[in-house]
């Protein structure tokens, strides 16, 4: 991405610049590494405090993968990714640090103001834990136990929708949607300020993700917090996103407000993908763009752009020269020769 002075944006929270992670690929008798999976490939966004940023595309795009890497749950291979933190200020008020720079104890430090919630609700709580030893698990490695600790636990539980009672169960003894509200609550024990969500509602039914879906709006509401999607699930980042970051192959497609990216893509991908998002009228007729071939290989990526092999306005210079991620209109970012001049079509927003 250009520079577009987005650093000077008082309200930026996370900025990630230039993020890759690539994944050794071994072979032979010595399992030399013979090539790298590219599972995120320079790939730039920001985050502005309050607001919901919706990564979304394919399976196997690098949307998980990029939210782990800023976290350094995966150690990225390189870029920049900094933040705005309240816990390693040392004058009170928050101040920008390089998440790469810093050290185990820092890095620890900063994990009070980003947390985490994972996609499998079953998996991601141990099953030898009370609901109370869950939630407080954070506050316990951060010093932070005290006298009103089970009351706190006790006005996570109950802001998320879980009763007072159910302090002393084991994670068995609820069902998937109360499980993921479990995590949400431990998400919120530090009071972080950034909240990685890891596709928290595609291993739950239709009817409850609608109701996690509106708790989380109401805790970014009510805590003032800032979340990273992830999801694949368009309909659903429609439903919760400020601004959407489109991936496509380890790479940020597209990047715009909900609406203006929804109503009026500027990248062909992200016109392919809305043309498969359910319309709201069931009279009207819908065309559907099938894209043909199959998804470039990350360890092994065409060149040009990643997506000319699928795309319909493909042109000879697609073919050999890389797009830049670039500022279109305001605040409206695509990675694509040809974007603003392709006549694309979005979706009705109502």
């Amino acid at each position: 991405m250009a520079d577009n002075g987005m650093v000077k944006d008082k309200d930026i929270l996370l900025e990630v610049k230039g993020l890759k992670k690539y994944f050794p690929i071994t072979g032979g008798m010595m399992r030399k590494v013979v090539g790298y999976v590219k599972a995120v490939d320079d790939v730039n966004f920001f985050v502005r405090e309050g607001e919901t940023l919706g990564l979304v595309g394919e399976s196997g795009c690098g949307k998980t993968t990029a939210g782990r890497a800023v976290l350094r749950l995966y150690e990225p291979t390189d870029g920049e990714v900094r933040f705005k933190s309240r816990a390693l200020s040392k004058s009170g008020k928050p101040e920008w640090v390089s998440l790469r720079e810093l050290n185990k104890e820092q890095l620890k430090t900063v994990y009070q103001d980003i947390s985490m919630i994972f996609q499998d609700p079953i998996g991601s709580l141990n099953p030898r834990m009370t609901v109370y030893d869950i939630i407080t698990e954070p506050l316990l490695i951060h010093n932070k136990i005290g006298p009103s600790t089970e009351e706190h636990v006790i006005q996570l539980l109950q802001r998320v929708g879980l009763r007072p009672e159910h302090i002393r169960r084991y994670p068995h003894e609820f069902s998937g949607g109360q499980r993921q509200r479990i995590g949400i609550a431990r998400s919120l024990a530090l009071n972080p300020q950034l909240i990685i969500c890891d596709e928290p509602v595609s291993a739950l039914d239709v009817s409850v993700q609608a109701q996690t879906l509106n708790l989380l709006n109401d805790l970014k509401e009510d805590f003032n917090l800032a979340y990273i999607f992830v999801a694949h699930d368009l309909s659903v980042v429609q439903h919760i996103s400020d601004r959407v970051a489109v991936m496509y192959v380890g790479r940020i497609a597209e990047m715009a407000e909900s609406i203006d990216l929804y109503s009026h893509p500027l990248h062909p991908y992200t016109e392919a993908l809305m043309s498969s998002v359910p319309r709201p009228n069931p009279r009207l007729k819908k065309q559907r763009i099938i894209m043909e071939g199959d998804v470039a290989d990350p360890g092994n990526p065409p060149p040009g752009c990643l997506f000319h092999p699928r795309c319909r306005y493909v042109q000879d210079r697609c073919k050999t020269e890389v797009p830049e991620l670039r500022e279109i209109k305001p605040d409206h970012y695509a990675a694509c020769h040809f974007a603003g001049e392709l006549d694309l079509k979005g979706v009705e927003m109502g």
